[in-house]
């Protein structure tokens, strides 16, 4: 378990995109930078007439996304084309225009779009159905269509066409995308038999029944189609799991509440399925549902390390929190709590403004005795909600176990008011002194947006390694921009050291004295602790936390660092200054 600590200790503060234009913007220039085009898929226009075939345009767009993304072009992924259709207020259903689809090209910062139409011939007792069409791609930059252009002047279009059986439908995605990557690039370094291969690894019936499942709106149908395909897919492939559709189905389970099947479907996926991250979050939640905190951690903790996002941090953390409630004493409870603790400082480090993240990390230090400190974060979920009347009783027994009497009888009559539980949560504190009738705030919607955006984060750390960046640099450049007091400039640099060298104590420390100087004083002593973790003889870190500590009137706190500085290097002025103060004051 130290190991967990470890890592999510090596993670920095990552600055989310609040709004999909911003996510976009952010994991575009990564993306561009890849190589070359960027390009979105949008689906395929059914002019048939015929509804039952409209799956057959979903499945162009999810089949050409996967199979075009090679060496030297990066694809928007199905999940960031549904938020660009969600920022345009898009139907996912719309049939675009040129003009649409290039307007959606340029919200997903896409350098090309491919769009297509089909019709389909049904099939009778004699003849299969059959399906023809035709793709083209538009050059968002241009806003035209690809092509040549003709000795006369004119401009020729590239269209691409298509056209078999139906059962050989991912045989004619395969074509087409080998057709599309070969026009864009002659010198393609993949052949069409692999990319037939690929086309093709998923059995015809598990793929049709994958994608109708996907897109019907009636549940009991969308079950039916999942489970056949599932089924297909194992029957073709010697049992393993068709994880697409395993994926689909957790979450028709988990929209259904039954815990147990969603959690099984989700525990399905593997880290290199393209949904593990959402399906682990869920299947942690369900677990919690099913009150089996030892799968919900199970889940959570490797997707912690692994995804560092505020909402992994606040649901490892507060079923840790709980977990820790329930142990009388001991080694597990140690552990539970050292875990909540350290994952809800995490999380209010990388989202302070969240008053239910600080709710829990608050809930998490009185669990584990830390009552002042408790306190002190409650105050800042009070000052954003006065109403809150969970967080009025902890704060209120929190006063009541540091000797604060009288605060904690005002705030305590401020609980009476606004918690729906008091009475039974204050019979119980009487009782017992526990406070298990309060539970922690659990994130219950995973965020695809802030995930997308930490992918796009990772890939500017790729580049920036494949680069070679000069972490000492960085800093370099950050210690400069710091002394011109160009903070806002000074922070994403140290970022980038962090990211690049995960253990590098003085980054942490700059950016504590950064969050000092804009009286950020948590996260400054989030960030301080964090540089003594990877340095204790790094005394600055020292210093600075005992001055916070003072600041705040934590004389036992300040004496705390106070002394540690001291014993660093007995001779420091600075460290000699600040236990002066500390006991000037407390005399």
């Amino acid at each position: 378990m130290e190991e967990v600590f470890a890592m999510i200790l090596r993670r920095t503060l990552i600055t989310l995109a609040a709004a999909v234009v911003a996510l976009m913007s952010a994991a575009a220039p990564a993306r561009a930078q890849a190589g070359g085009d960027v390009v979105i898929v949008l689906p395929f226009e059914n002019t048939s007439n015929l509804k039952d075939y409209n799956w057959v345009g979903e499945s162009f767009a999810d089949s050409l996304s996967e199979l075009l993304n090679v060496p030297g072009l990066v694809v928007v992924t199905g999940d960031e084309r549904e938020m660009v259709y969600q920022t345009l207020h898009l139907p996912p259903t719309i049939l675009p225009s040129r003009a649409t689809a290039i307007k959606l090209g340029q919200e997903a910062r896409a350098t090309l779009v491919v769009l297509g139409t089909y019709e389909v011939t049904p099939g009778d007792e004699n003849t299969v159905a059959t399906i023809r069409g035709s793709a083209r791609v538009i050059r968002v930059n241009e806003g035209r269509l690809t092509g040549i252009k003709l000795a006369d002047g004119r401009w020729a279009t590239h269209e691409y066409f298509f056209g078999d059986a139906l059962v050989n439908l991912q045989n004619m995605q395969g074509k087409l995308a080998y057709q599309v990557l070969y026009e864009r690039d002659k010198a393609l370094p993949v052949s069409q038999n692999e990319i037939l291969q690929k086309a093709t690894k998923v059995p015809p019936q598990a793929f049709q029944a994958f994608v109708k499942g996907k897109m019907t709106n009636n549940p009991e149908m969308k079950s039916n189609y999942l489970q056949n395909a599932m089924r297909e897919y194992a029957r073709a492939n010697a049992g393993a799991v068709y994880t697409q559709a395993a994926f689909e189905l957790g979450s028709l389970y988990y929209e259904r509440r039954e815990w147990q099947k969603a959690a099984e479907h989700f525990s399905m996926l593997q880290k290199r399925d393209p949904h593990y991250a959402e399906a682990a979050f869920y299947a942690g939640l369900s677990y919690h549902r099913m009150n089996d905190t030892v799968r919900a951690l199970g889940a959570l903790l490797p997707l912690s390390s692994d995804v560092p996002l505020t909402s992994i941090y606040n649901n490892a953390g507060s079923i840790s929190a709980q977990a820790a409630r329930s142990e009388k004493g001991g080694d597990d409870r140690d552990r539970l709590l050292k875990q909540a603790t350290t994952f809800l400082s995490r999380a209010v480090e990388s989202n302070p403004d969240d008053h239910h993240v600080r709710f829990n990390y608050a809930y998490a230090l009185f669990v584990a005795g830390r009552h002042a400190e408790s306190a002190d974060q409650l105050r800042e979920v009070i000052k954003k909600n006065p109403r809150d009347g969970e967080a009025l009783f902890l704060f209120s027994k929190a006063l009541e176990r540091t000797n604060q009497a009288e605060a904690a009888a005002v705030n305590d009559n401020e609980a009476r008011k606004h918690f729906a539980n008091y009475a039974r949560a204050q019979v119980e504190w009487q009782k017992s002194q526990t406070i298990s009738t309060v539970d922690p705030r659990l994130r219950t919607e995973f965020n695809r947006a802030d995930y997308i955006a930490e992918l796009g984060v990772r890939k500017r750390l790729e580049l920036e390694m494949a680069k070679g960046a000069n972490t000492q640099d960085l800093l370099a450049k950050a210690r400069d921009l710091y002394a011109a007091g160009r903070d806002d400039e000074a922070l994403p640099e140290l970022r980038r050291v962090v990211m690049i060298e995960p253990m590098n104590a003085e980054a942490y420390l700059l950016t504590g004295r950064i969050y000092m100087r804009r009286g950020e004083l948590d996260a400054a002593i989030n960030q301080l602790k964090t540089s003594i973790f990877w340095d204790s003889k790094l005394i600055d870190a020292h210093i600075l936390l005992g001055r916070i500590f003072l600041e705040r009137g934590d004389r036992t706190m300040a004496m705390t660092y106070a002394r540690s500085a001291m014993q660093i290097d007995p001779n420091n002025q600075e460290a000699i200054a600040l236990q002066r103060q500390v006991e000037l004051g407390s005399r």
